[in-house]
């Protein structure tokens, strides 16, 4: 019984740790859902003028994705593929891997903020929400340059 429940508790970490080791090469969901999170917030740009009904769904489907889904899956892959641009050999993977950790958390935490407060009409929240989009322009191009050769969306394939 105790030589069983030893090779037990031996497998389950390292299923465990073989899983995070692939899954930071597994970048085509999260990759997926962070254009699929800008272009739904395009839509709810001020400048882009769609009627008032389908600006709620989008709102709400961009909010309650933003919060779960999204979170959850390019969470999981960030902090996986974190050691893979702070060891890389290559200094363009490890400025713009930098970069893009800065601005995927200052769009998540201004994100967080909007879902939990919204946008008040106060200075700080219009400042807040010019965080979130203008730091998700920045966001979306450097991502699809970083992986460019890996992109789900490369032309070159």
């Amino acid at each position: 019984m105790s030589t069983n429940s030893i090779t037990l508790q031996s497998r389950v970490p390292a299923f465990i740790h073989s899983y995070w080791l692939r899954l930071a090469y597994r970048h085509k969901w999260a990759e997926f859902f962070l254009y699929f999170m800008f272009v739904s917030g395009l839509m709810l740009w001020e400048r882009i003028e769609i009627s008032w009904q389908m600006e709620r769904w989008t709102l709400l489907i961009h909010m309650l994705i933003g919060i779960s889904i999204f979170s959850l899956v390019v969470g999981a892959f960030w902090s996986s593929h974190r050691r893979l641009f702070l060891t890389s050999k290559k200094p363009f993977l490890r400025k713009t891997g930098t970069l893009l950790e800065w601005l995927l958390s200052i769009c998540s935490l201004s994100g967080f903020y909007l879902f939990f407060y919204g946008n008040t009409g106060n200075q700080v929240s219009l400042i807040i929400q010019d965080v979130h989009f203008y730091s998700s322009f920045a966001l979306v191009p450097l991502v699809f340059r970083h992986a460019l050769r890996w992109s789900i969306i490369n032309f070159k394939k």
